[in-house]
């Protein structure tokens, strides 16, 4: 039997260790994607737990005049956090005050779009179908931004 050189191997295994290393690559990619999203959900947590805070020291202070605004301001010093996050954070907590109504499928960037919308039915719209058809923040944005809710209310009117 004869021995086969190395060229011939490299020839003949080319193929096949191509499609290994695609299997490779996409397991890679996956990892990664995992990764990304348990870390966004830490984060999600963690700043409902930070609005949580805040708010219940709000309320163990609220006979103070302007305590909330001192609050907002100092933390947001201290912590080096941008008051508008701050103040988003807070929003985040009072909208899903109940952590358990806050989706692991939805990134903190859905939510920065979802505390935005005023209307409570709406707000809901968006996220469901943010969840329901795995929509990233661009679609998010994008459906918020051409109104589907209010288009799909008239639908919804005229049937």
């Amino acid at each position: 039997m004869k021995k086969p050189t190395d060229s011939s191997i490299a020839v003949g295994n080319e193929e096949s260790y191509r499609n290994l290393l695609n299997e490779l690559k996409s397991i890679l990619s996956k990892g990664q994607a995992r990764a990304y999203k348990a870390v966004d959900n830490i984060k999600v947590q963690t700043y409902w737990q930070i609005g949580e805070r805040i708010v219940r020291d709000e309320i163990e202070n609220k006979e103070r005049a302007d305590y909330g605004k001192y609050l907002v301001d100092q933390i947001s010093l201290d912590l080096n956090i941008n008051k508008r996050e701050l103040y988003r954070i807070i929003r985040f907590f009072r909208l899903y005050e109940i952590v358990a109504t806050v989706s692991p499928q939805l990134s903190w960037n859905h939510y920065k779009e979802l505390v935005d919308i005023e209307n409570n039915k709406e707000r809901m719209f968006y996220q469901n179908n943010a969840v329901n058809k795995y929509w990233s923040v661009r679609e998010l944005r994008l459906q918020v931004k051409n109104d589907l809710f209010k288009n799909a209310m008239l639908i919804e009117k005229k049937l």
